[in-house]
């Protein structure tokens, strides 16, 4: 596989780390803020886990569905694990969203990480560089202000 295309940012929020990771493990609601998650085909739920089958949007254009699971570390974190795939074979994808309380606040760091084969990686790699460097920072400030309004 080729070089790991990553984006990430941070942002502090009043709304308490509870309340972040509950919105993010419902992956229905979390739409409202991850236009990534374009069309969501199931969900199953079950304690601290997530599963659900969507078809993403990345860079404006559809992707190929797939399926993935939302673990939750309580009071900390959630991974965004994909199911094994033959399309391991193209690209492997990791995320998460990790929460810190500092002084009544909470600080939310957000990464999602993109790993393609190569030759894909030389074209791809830069591509989605330049537009997770928009994009993640686009989804906190989406989320922060979803949080603020509805606490």
């Amino acid at each position: 596989m080729g070089v790991v295309a990553v984006g990430q940012a941070s942002m502090v929020t009043t709304a308490s780390a509870e309340d972040v990771l509950a919105f993010i493990m419902d992956v229905e609601a979390y739409q409202a803020v991850d236009p990534r998650l374009k069309t969501i085909t199931w969900v199953r739920r079950s304690p601290g886990e997530t599963v659900f089958r969507f078809r993403p949007r990345l860079m404006g254009m559809p992707g190929p569905r797939t399926t993935q699971r939302v673990v939750l570390t309580a009071g900390r974190r959630v991974d965004i694990i994909p199911v094994p795939s033959p399309m391991d074979r193209i690209v492997l994808f990791a995320g998460l969203l990790e929460c810190v309380e500092e002084d009544g606040l909470v600080r939310v760091h957000r990464r999602l990480e993109f790993r393609f084969a190569r030759p894909l990686s030389w074209l791809l790699d830069p591509l989605m560089r330049r537009w997770l460097a928009k994009d993640v920072p686009a989804e906190l400030a989406r989320l922060k202000a979803h949080l603020e309004a509805t606490t």
